[in-house]
């Protein structure tokens, strides 16, 4: 259905009826009003155009009529099939597909009802034309209330006030929505200051509840627009303005989810890994992305798909306390790590804790861990290359048993926001925005204990099997200050280990 009719060529449009109206009249005026043309009819209305023009009314509104009547019956066996599969086992899948048999024939009828309702209208409205402008007037408001009903989609709206919000339940709500109810709640309050719109003369808005909703359903799902619109009862653009608009409120409001807000705490979780004094571990992912509209030969990673990348340090739970993203899958790890904000803030040493730790007379500041893709820097420990003794194995593997945290952070991300893990349908530009908020969402939900449901990951381990990571390029280049560094906690580990 077309949304606006003003446009179209199919519709007498208000502007074509005017000026036909004012060139009539101006003959008129030019005219002997005692011996009118032949072929001019006065503009009183004959008795068959007074029954014509109350047919077309009569018509307009039974259409209107059973266009309410259909959807107040769609709406009511939605709710009573979503009453059922509450009580019933979940096994029963005869009742899903039943409700989509329903709501799909449901559908096909109310759009069949006001298609041949507009037929109609518009086969009266083309013989009253030049007959009675009152009558076109007021058939053109009947018709546009019957579009602009069906445009807004009031059986399928009703899905979500009707059938989600009083009826699903617990694992229900968490397994579509990533986050129990009441995380869910907490959100919409905290976000309300910002995405609330005032009510007008036109419609109502969007509530804050409805908008979240939309905006995680669209990240938890590998969902098109079209299906999510069509879920919620909007406009395509209309989900893809509110995603846009909620990730940019999750940043406003839960941007300091992301800090290395407990960093002493952190480090005894790492001491209690094996590796003392760190603050973090470090690593980057490549989140598969459209085509770009502009250079998008810049985008093609190594794998041969388009890539942004995802740059995070994390704490010892998996939290990520430093997001960055942007930089195009062509471009090294190093090179992105160097242009990062937490590279300049370590350099200063503006991002960590004021604490040194004595090793052999060396006062050492706090550290993160990375792989050998990153340069080694005396805040940034890396692996050990060329010939190993017991002594470099064994750091190795502490620090390579730490870093799994940033692996485990990825994979329960992708898990819990499937947008990240085929191609993210944005502009390269609105990109960042969506995975930065996809990262704070993650750590709300890690702070409140949010499980990750089974089968979560084992989604994640088939799809990126399509989009494989790039191999890591390793970096030669250290310092040897650095290399001191490293030495010292390669000896404080083995002398730990001898100690127990």
């Amino acid at each position: 259905m077309r949304r606006d009719d003003s446009h179209d060529p199919g519709f007498p449009n208000a502007k074509p009826k005017v000026i036909f109206g004012m060139e009539r009249g101006e003959e008129k005026q030019d005219l002997d009003p005692g011996n009118p043309p032949e072929g001019e009819s006065s503009e009183e209305l004959s008795p068959d155009d007074d029954k014509m023009a109350s047919a077309a009314i009569t018509v307009a509104t039974a259409a209107v009529a059973a266009v309410k009547t259909i959807v107040g019956i769609q709406s009511r066996v939605f709710k009573r099939l979503a009453t059922r599969r509450k009580f019933l086992r979940r096994e029963r899948d005869d009742l899903r597909e039943l409700g989509q048999l329903v709501e799909s024939a449901a559908t096909a009828r109310l759009r069949g009802v006001v298609e041949s309702s507009i037929d109609s209208l518009k086969a009266m409205m083309c013989s009253c034309l030049f007959q009675s402008p009152a009558v076109l007037a007021g058939l053109i408001d009947e018709l546009y209330i019957m579009e602009r009903a069906f445009w807004v989609q009031p059986g399928r709206s009703e899905w979500w006030e009707k059938v989600v919000l009083p009826h699903w339940d617990g694992p229900l709500w968490q397994e579509n929505f990533r986050m129990s109810r009441q995380t869910f709640t907490e959100l919409c309050g905290m976000l309300r200051p910002v995405l609330e719109r005032q009510t007008t003369n036109m419609r109502a808005p969007i509530t804050v509840e409805k908008q979240l909703a939309i905006a995680v359903w669209k990240l938890a799902t590998p969902d098109s627009y079209r299906s999510v619109a069509e879920c919620f009862g909007v406009g395509r653009s209309t989900v893809s303005r509110i995603v846009m608009e909620v990730c940019q409120a999750l940043y406003d409001v839960y941007h300091h989810v992301v800090h290395l807000a407990r960093p002493h705490e952190v480090m005894e979780g790492f001491a209690a890994k094996g590796f003392p004094h760190c603050i973090g571990a470090i690593d980057a992912t490549h989140i598969p992305i459209i085509a770009p509209a502009h250079r998008a030969a810049e985008y093609i990673n190594s794998k041969g798909y388009y890539s942004m990348v995802l740059q995070a340090l994390v704490d010892h739970e998996g939290r990520f306390t430093d997001v960055y993203a942007g930089r195009s899958g062509k471009v090294h790890d190093a090179r992105i790590f160097r242009s990062s904000p937490v590279f300049r803030a370590m350099n200063q040493g503006t991002f960590g804790p004021k604490v040194v730790m004595d090793m052999e007379g060396e006062q050492v500041e706090p550290v993160i861990l990375g792989d050998p893709a990153y340069p080694l820097l005396p805040w940034l420990m890396t692996p050990y290359g060329g010939y190993l003794d017991p002594g470099k194995q064994r750091f190795n593997n502490t620090l390579n048993c730490c870093r799994t945290v940033v692996e485990y952070a990825f994979d329960r991300l992708r898990g819990r926001w499937r947008c990240l893990l085929s191609r993210l349908d944005v502009r390269e530009r609105y990109a960042p925005r969506v995975i930065v908020a996809c990262c704070i969402l993650h750590n709300i939900c890690e702070a409140r204990g949010e499980p990750l449901q089974e089968g979560w990951e084992e989604v994640v381990r088939s799809v990126s099997r399509s989009y494989q990571q790039p191999e890591r390029q390793p970096v030669y280049v250290s310092n040897p200050h650095a290399r001191e560094i490293r030495d010292l906690f390669s000896a404080y580990l083995q002398r730990r280990e001898q100690g127990s």
